[in-house]
């Protein structure tokens, strides 16, 4: 029985994936190790590839692309390693990063989930984790209001003491914007890992499962984070293990601007965590915020307006399945 199973889903992202799964082998752990597959119906010959430049991986076909969520249960639920890694396809495994992240699950029982110091391409560091969504999380990430505070302002209010006034997850939040590596540390249950790369105990897993198949894509890291902790488990992010993660490498950056199920996600997330109140809440919160790109291409004569319309109808008329 191997030690880890390395879980990495594609869809329609051949070279992307090829690269992650070369990394991995050429920065393998010293344990036995397996790697599973999950492709969501690639028309761009992934299959072909996958099969041709590394045979002994165990690959799943789906017949249509059912998501990040269910892509990756499928291959938890034949996993054979006593160690489970979720790893996105857009990712790049560095030397000896996955021997540390085993190492440090290894030394410390109490911890269900360990997760990695994520950088971009080029080394500029990139936000690790994050608040578990709230209603103010949920306004900031609808109206993307981080855009409308330039850098250098963030950065100011991440080295002040004005970063205590967002709370223990909220302070966390601002404190990538300082330019500081976090060291390592026990995340709080006010506080996700983003599930680019994370490390599950099989224990953990058994007892409280899988990725929420209602998660599509998106928020379903900030709903498995605090199911561990409500689980009682630990996470732990682990500064000296580094994953570079090309955000948004597999649908495209401003995929959560432009898909609805983007938008479900968090909405989801209140409804099943928050409440009904809330989930009506930031419910609003989207629509106006649609609304509001969509005025804006209106106004410009831009093409994007039908796109947008039809992005906010999608929304508007969405109801959480709990």
């Amino acid at each position: 029985m191997p030690k880890l199973t390395v879980i990495v889903v594609n869809t329609n992202t051949r070279e992307l994936t090829c690269e992650c799964l070369r990394s991995i082998y050429e920065n393998a752990p010293s344990c036995e190790f397996e790697i599973i597959v999950v492709d969501n119906a690639s028309k761009d010959g992934s299959c072909e590839a996958i099969e041709s430049r590394f045979p002994a991986i165990r690959l799943i076909r789906n017949s249509r692309n059912v998501g990040f969520s269910v892509g990756n249960n499928q291959a938890l639920e034949v996993a054979q390693g006593e160690r489970l890694l979720l790893l996105n396809n857009d990712t790049i495994v560095l030397p000896g990063s996955l021997e540390a992240l085993l190492l440090a699950m290894d030394k410390d029982e109490s911890l269900g989930v360990v997760a990695p110091r994520l950088i971009y391409p080029k080394g500029m560091l990139q936000m690790s984790f994050g608040p578990i969504p709230n209603l103010f999380v949920a306004f900031c990430t609808f109206f993307d209001l981080k855009k409308l505070v330039p850098p250098s302002v963030r950065r100011v209010i991440s080295r002040s003491g004005l970063s205590k006034l967002a709370g223990k997850a909220g302070g966390g939040y601002l404190s990538w914007f300082s330019g500081k590596t976090p060291r390592t540390r026990l995340v709080d249950r006010d506080t996700y890992v983003t599930a680019a790369c994370i490390l599950i105990r099989r224990d953990c897993y058994e007892q409280i499962g899988g990725l929420d198949p209602r998660f599509f894509m998106y928020v379903d890291d900030a709903d498995y984070s605090l199911r561990v902790h409500e689980g009682g488990w630990r996470i732990l992010y682990l500064a000296e293990a580094t994953i570079v993660h090309v955000k948004g490498g597999t649908v495209g950056e401003r995929y959560r601007w432009t898909c609805a199920p983007a938008y479900q996600s968090m909405l989801y997330f209140m409804k099943k965590h928050r409440g009904s109140w809330a989930f009506r809440v930031a419910k609003m919160f989207a629509v106006a915020a649609l609304f509001g790109r969509w005025a804006v291409n209106l106004l410009r004569g831009a093409s994007k307006r039908e796109q947008y319309w039809t992005l906010l109808t999608d929304v508007a008329s969405y109801r959480a399945p709990i």
